[in-house]
């Protein structure tokens, strides 16, 4: 519909005559208000500045066929435009004169989400993923419209956070674009005309005048990160190459979808971030040549893109009832546990959060015994207690290893911050002037802490990061790195000593093996493919030790360790989503599994039957399951918290 010719004085009216209540913002070339027309309709009317600098008739008639020619879901709709002259007489150097004054004016759909600018954050808070991967796709639709649709192409020139404007429903339009902006076809050119807005120009516009689509582009670049980590991502990323900075954006996001989402869409939204993160970063190439096309970003997005909602209903299993364990059970409210360890004399447990934060809890008394702020910005994915030196250590995702120290019945703790053979031990005072030590690190981007396991007689830590390396480090030697264990570069997600062997340990890792390695040659004595493992633990059937994997896919596999590869024995089918955590009890003959959905299993470990579900309504994924000790109440650790469960005798 071509938008209408209205009067001056008609948008006086439904306006308020241009009322400060009415005013929405104001760019260089003029002021917008919010219009209510007679029907009810609301637009957005942009009244143009008289006394702009190089913006006469001719560029106000251009930018107008421009927007006639406009009509996408992603480009803001034109509704209604004003160009009226009006002549008034006034006193001129003792004489009455007649003025001219024009009103120029372009109306436009009203969009009621405000512009992109006023939702931005970072990871952990505001908008979800999927409403922000809707508008990072509709702003790249809309710029590829402008770009490959029209002829000839349009080149934005100021793409920004405000220029961005949102509808009821969180799609994006592209704003402001024209005015004094638009180019013939040639790819190139250099201009003399300001243009655009600092912090979102490129390196040739800046230097050189260079103007091309490839502008565009780096400004695209800018956008998308913005909306994926927030308007700070710039000081977030001065000091990381760009994989570190794409590492930690992933990390983040996969820790908030972790706590939102379920199994089922986690692994594909993570995969979006990644490939939006990655297609910034080439955006923002300093040679504009090296930049990609929309086409190409468009084409990238797509092949990515989740299709949420379709399952295949041969698929899904649907579990046979099974009557709950007769328990009691606790729920303490404590935000975004991502994992925890049992003190095995103490009634603590330490828990790892988003944020750097890391948490004691004493569950006998049901309180809080510490917190701290390990480090900013960075989330506590390994957390273990080392209960003979009173000692407990956190990893974080950008490599670091912190080790605090602390005496039983008190509430004083110091830190200790190592790398290979570094340490030093600060009190309370000297604790903001922590210096940090990498223990692992990766030459090619950052590498986050997973898991940590602590030796059960010897002074030794293993830490497994997402570089895909195992470290051994001694305490004796002044954490000295004594072994390292390499496979590939798959991110190593768990580890842990056999209670039986304490030379040895067993990885699960995301290439689809749990291994078992020899802590003194370094060597990986046997690896067992188990496909989408995630989470294991050892325990014994008769006097035989075995293994339990809970796997991506739902399922949990039972292994012999004795036959090592040719040692499968059953695979368990009980759980619908993605299984999370297992664990054994110490004595008794029960596993335990939760999956992402929030259920949780309980196995007979003879006879590898369910024995029943714990109803805990968590209403979020299961991050980690122990056992207190002496007794046979276990701890869940999820989103919203800890829930204790005491499972009855049979």
């Amino acid at each position: 519909m071509d938008p209408t010719d209205v009067s001056f004085r008609l948008l006086e009216e439904i306006t308020d005559g241009f009322s400060a209540e009415r005013k929405l913002g104001e760019g260089a070339y003029g002021t917008v208000y919010k219009g209510e027309r007679k029907n009810g309709d609301d637009i957005a009317v942009k009244m143009l500045h008289n006394d702009t600098l190089g913006f006469d008739d001719k560029q106000f008639e251009n930018e107008f066929q421009n927007l006639m020619r406009l009509e996408h879901p992603n480009i803001i709709r034109l509704v209604a435009y004003c160009y009226e002259t009006q002549h008034k007489h006034a006193e001129y150097n003792g004489r009455i004169v007649f003025a001219a004054t024009i009103h120029r004016a372009l109306c436009f759909e009203y969009m009621s989400g405000g512009s992109l600018k006023d939702h931005l954050s970072d990871e952990f808070h505001g908008l979800d993923w999927p409403t922000r991967y809707k508008i990072i796709k509709g702003t790249c639709e809309g710029l590829k419209y402008l770009h490959e649709e029209l002829k000839p192409p349009i080149y934005h020139l100021d793409l920004k956070p405000g220029n961005i404007l949102l509808d009821k429903n969180m799609v994006p339009k592209l704003a402001d674009f024209g005015l004094s902006k638009l180019f013939s076809e040639e790819k190139t050119r250099i201009t003399q005309t300001p243009i655009g807005t600092f912090g979102y120009l490129p390196p040739e516009y800046m230097e050189n005048n260079i103007v091309s689509n490839k502008l565009d582009i780096f400004s695209l670049g800018v956008v998308i990160l913005n909306i994926i980590a927030g308007p700070r991502w710039r000081s977030r990323s001065a000091d990381m190459s760009s994989q570190e900075f794409i590492d930690q954006v992933l990390g983040n996001w996969t820790i908030r979808l972790h706590e939102t989402g379920n199994g089922s869409s986690l692994e594909a939204y993570c995969q979006e971030v990644k490939t939006c993160t990655q297609i910034a970063q080439r955006c923002l190439e300093i040679d504009r040549h090296k930049r990609p096309n929309i086409v190409d970003i468009i084409n990238k997005i797509n092949e990515k893109e989740t299709k949420l909602g379709k399952v295949n209903g041969d698929d899904v299993r649907q579990p046979q009832r099974i009557d709950p364990v007769s328990s009691h059970q606790t729920m303490i409210n404590i935000p975004s546990v991502l994992s925890m360890d049992v003190h095995p004399t103490e009634p603590w447990i330490i828990m790892g959060h988003p944020r750097g934060l890391v948490r004691i809890f004493d569950y006998d008394k049901k309180e809080e015994v510490q917190s701290f702020e390990v480090i900013k910005e960075s989330p506590v994915r390994a957390a273990k207690f080392i209960p003979r030196k009173s000692w407990f250590v956190a990893g974080d995702y950008n490599g670091y290893i912190y080790v605090y120290s602390y005496e039983k019945g008190h509430r004083a703790f110091n830190l200790l911050s190592i790398k290979a053979g570094v340490s030093s031990l600060l009190n309370e005072k000297q604790k903001q002037r922590v210096k940090k030590f990498k223990a692992h690190d990766r030459s090619a981007g950052h590498s986050a802490i997973l898991s940590m396991a602590v030796h059960p007689t010897n002074s030794y830590l293993l830490s497994a990061a997402t570089d895909g390396v195992i470290k051994q480090w001694d305490w004796d030697q002044d954490w000295k790195c004594i072994q390292t264990f390499t496979w590939c570069n798959n991110e190593v997600t768990q580890i842990k000593f056999n209670p039986i062997d304490t030379n040895s340990f067993a990885s699960a890792s995301t290439d689809d093996t749990l291994k078992i390695w020899n802590i003194h040659s370094g060597h990986c004595e046997f690896k067992l493919n188990i496909p989408g493992v995630t989470s294991f633990d050892y325990f014994t059937r008769g006097d035989q030790l075995h293994l339990i994997a809970g796997c991506s896919d739902g399922t949990v596999v039972i292994w012999d360790y004795k036959k090592k590869s040719h040692g499968y024995v059953q695979t368990l089918k009980e759980h619908t989503d993605r299984v999370t955590s297992a664990c054994s009890h110490p004595v008794d003959p029960i596993l335990i599994t939760g999956s992402w959905d929030g259920t949780i299993c309980v196995w007979n470990s003879t006879t590898f039957r369910v024995d029943g579900k714990i109803k805990c309504d968590l209403q979020a994924a299961v991050n980690d399951i122990a056992y207190l000790k002496h007794s046979r109440r276990i701890v869940i650790a999820h989103r919203n918290g800890l829930t204790f469960e005491d499972l009855a005798s049979n």
